[in-house]
């Protein structure tokens, strides 16, 4: 063991200790073997197990089975085999006894099993004693250890059939977990009825959910949507006309809206895939109740979203880009839902 870890490992063969603040079916998996050990942490170790059961209800749930189990059998009462095995070992070895020629040693192993089964003290060769309850003691741990861990598997089993999957269960997204802190940009080509390529660039305040969506086809049009759920102001920047309830030329983001999802985890609308591997980085995958994949960072931060997606390292992202910025970072005129100077009211052109 490595002395010089602050938090040293009980085995070598344990993964490590996850950090204050990290959650995900890895982390809870690991947290659970630590659960068993608890007795035999450190304070600081046991404070970041109990930060963690406290944070997550799948993890709690596994501790109170554990602290239930333990009580059930701190309760049992002492207990002993029934005189009956001692008389039934006693007649067999008689019985074998009188099959085969007496000899020292099978005289003395006999005694040895008669003396220790009836109570006695027996002397074994070389001065040694076999004090009498030894052989039934250990059959009483041994039987309780068993006991233990069937009930245990009982348990897991149980959890499993009446919660499902362990995979899916386990994923539960932080509860402190905000995005809306955040500015979300997207940039997503897109290919038209015609064979024509457009490109959707998408601003988005996650905090405030106003929206500044621009849609490019090189040499044919240039439109701006700017505005939130209440209201949608539309630009068209080739021939400076403006429109109100330009709504269709702003962009689906339910996929990134943090409270929806927390509720489709919960009622089952969206389901927690597995862990994969996105561009070298590991994700997260949740299939959304649209169909698509959004994947997470190990933070739990948006990466980008996948269509197609059957298993691991399958489906197309939907962005070429997608960057979390600090709101700073965006100049206020972004949302200004004010008409430029020279801009006229009309319609807007189709959109592709």
């Amino acid at each position: 063991m490595n002395n010089t870890n602050p938090l040293p490992l009980p085995d070598d063969t344990m993964p490590p200790l996850p950090k204050a603040g990290e959650y995900g079916p890895q982390v809870c998996s690991t947290v659970r073997l630590y659960l068993a050990i608890l007795d035999d942490l450190s304070p600081r170790q046991v404070q970041l197990l109990r930060e963690h059961v406290d944070n997550c209800a799948d993890c709690a749930t596994v501790h109170r089975l554990m602290q239930r189990t333990t009580r059930v059998f701190a309760s049992l009462p002492q207990s002993a085999p029934s005189p009956h095995v001692d008389q039934a070992v006693m007649t067999a070895i008689r019985s074998k006894s009188s099959k085969q020629k007496a000899g020292k040693r099978s005289r003395r192993v006999g005694a040895t099993l008669v003396g220790t089964l009836s109570g006695g003290q027996v002397t074994l060769g070389g001065g040694a004693t076999l004090v009498a309850g030894t052989l039934k003691s250990r059959a009483v741990k041994t039987a309780a250890s068993v006991a233990l861990a069937v009930v245990l598997l009982l348990a897991l089993f149980t959890t499993i059939h009446f919660s499902g999957s362990p995979t899916t269960q386990a994923f539960r997204l932080p509860s402190n977990l905000s995005w809306s802190g955040y500015v979300l940009y997207h940039s997503e080509t897109r290919i038209d009825a015609h064979g024509l390529r457009y490109f959707i660039n998408c601003y988005h305040d996650l905090g405030s959910d106003s929206m500044h969506v621009e849609t490019v086809m090189p040499d044919h049009l240039d439109v701006i949507a700017v505005g939130n759920h209440h209201a949608m102001l539309g630009l068209d920047m080739m021939h400076h006309v403006a429109q109100w309830g330009a709504n269709d030329w702003s962009v689906d983001e339910t996929v990134f809206d943090l409270a929806e999802l927390r509720s489709d985890l919960d009622a089952h609308r969206a389901v927690y895939l597995d862990q994969d591997v996105f561009q070298g980085h590991a994700v997260y995958r949740i299939r959304a109740r649209n169909g698509l994949v959004l994947l997470l960072d190990m933070h739990y931060m948006p990466v980008n979203v996948l269509r197609g997606a059957v298993g691991p390292g399958t489906g197309e992202p939907i962005y070429d880009s997608l960057i979390l910025m600090p709101p700073s970072h965006v100049s206020s005129s972004m949302w200004s839902m004010n008409v430029p100077a020279g801009f006229h009211m009309g319609t807007l052109p189709k959109k592709p």
